[in-house]
């Protein structure tokens, strides 16, 4: 049965992938694996998508006779081939189709790389369309941090390291059919760098593209006059918005921080001469008052990067809500709600202020200079008295 599957699928055998190029994607593939990597059709087919991919770069460009056929085609061709997967020729179609639902499902990250003027974005061609750009991303491996998996797909697609310039708490998130991509935020790489893709097959070409020609949405021409031709932008445009409000926010921010580093030349040169000690405290409290004004610089382990909006409606927020605090609300909370209980001093009787244990005390003074020592004794620890002998 496992034959005539073969012969309905790929008709005359001199047009199939020859036996000994199946053997050698077997061992590489499935043969050799580690034993939990076969026991589910999903973690399979991840397995059987990567001797697709190594067929193509490596077997076909050496032997370009060979069979060029589709994915499905060489898996079908692939599992009909290999003894340890012929079970799931049967119902082979479900299977695939249950393996390309998942794989829509898996999260996607990658980078929004930027050069040091934030005027410019680095785009990369897919190698199977000519028109279709997008961001360098890629589907996440199993139990891989995301911004692990951003610079691995940046490095594969481009062959640029972007860790030297990645803050893991900088990205914009989207969720699309089931799918959640994230793009972490790059900024400050050299216009001049060099880009060489590490794959084969997968990108076609990289390129710097101008934000102000970007659009964002259909209706906008501005690309298509620049270059000329329509590109298709489907993955880019959707963040693109966001990403100019991102761009917008850093920029004010450098140029505040420019303005201020002249002021602090200033005010260090005034500062320096009666007291260092007193400037320095003043920087630091400059600082303080700058950190709590700029709400867009404060990090935060939430999902997407905040914007001038947000941030806006957050601090009318707190505005509001501190001016209907109480002086004990503020420094101690609002305690869930409830009224704070009025202070009630206790009720004190004046006119018994002394004790009735010492009342009408009168002190023995012989007595007590008898406890004193006086000559011919001594005081042992324990109280008790001794006579001295005299002349011992």
């Amino acid at each position: 049965m496992d034959i005539e599957v073969q012969k309905t699928t790929f008709g005359d055998e001199s047009k199939s992938i020859p036996s000994y190029v199946l053997d050698d994607l077997s061992s590489r593939f499935i043969i050799n694996s580690r034993p939990e990597e076969v026991t589910s059709i999903i973690r399979i087919f991840f397995l059987v998508e990567n001797a697709y991919w190594f067929y193509l770069d490596f077997h076909r460009a050496e032997n370009p006779d060979l069979k060029e056929c589709s994915l499905k085609e060489f898996a079908l061709n692939l599992i009909s081939h290999c003894p340890q997967l012929k079970q799931y020729t049967l119902e082979f179609d479900k299977h695939f189709e249950a393996w390309k639902q998942y794989k829509r499902t898996i999260a996607t990250c990658g980078a929004i790389i930027l050069d040091q003027d934030l005027k410019h974005v680095l785009l990369v061609q897919s190698f199977s369309s000519k028109n279709s750009w997008g961001f360098p991303k890629g589907k996440i491996n199993h139990n891989e941090a995301p911004e692990d998996c951003a610079a691995r797909e940046v490095l594969e697609e481009t062959g640029f390291d972007i860790k030297p310039y990645m803050d893991p708490q900088e990205y914009l998130e989207k969720f699309s059919n089931e799918q959640i991509s994230r793009l972490y935020i790059v900024a400050g790489v050299p216009i001049n760098s060099t880009f060489l893709p590490k794959t084969r097959r997968e990108i076609r070409d990289i390129q710097w593209f101008p934000m102000d020609t970007l659009p964002t949405h259909r209706g906008d021409q501005t690309l298509k006059e620049a270059v000329g031709q329509n590109l298709n932008l489907y993955t880019v445009t959707p963040f693109l918005r966001s990403l100019r409000i991102w761009i917008k926010n850093r920029s004010l921010e450098m140029s505040t921080m420019t303005s201020k580093q002249r002021n602090r030349q200033k005010q260090q040169k005034q500062f320096s001469q009666p007291s260092h000690g007193v400037y320095q405290e003043f920087s630091q409290l400059k600082k303080g008052k700058s950190a709590a004004k700029n709400l867009f610089t404060q990090k935060t382990s939430t999902s997407s990067v905040r914007y001038s909006k947000e941030i806006d409606v957050q601090e009318a927020n707190v505005k509001q809500s501190k001016r209907a605090m109480t002086v004990f609300q503020s420094l101690f909370g609002t305690k869930d709600g409830r009224p704070v209980a009025d202070f009630k001093a206790p009720v004190v009787d004046t006119n018994s202020f002394h004790s009735k244990v010492w009342h009408d005390f009168v002190i023995d003074e012989d007595a007590l200079m008898e406890g004193f020592p006086h000559e011919g004794t001594y005081c042992l620890p324990f109280g008790q008295q001794r006579e001295l002998v005299a002349g011992k």
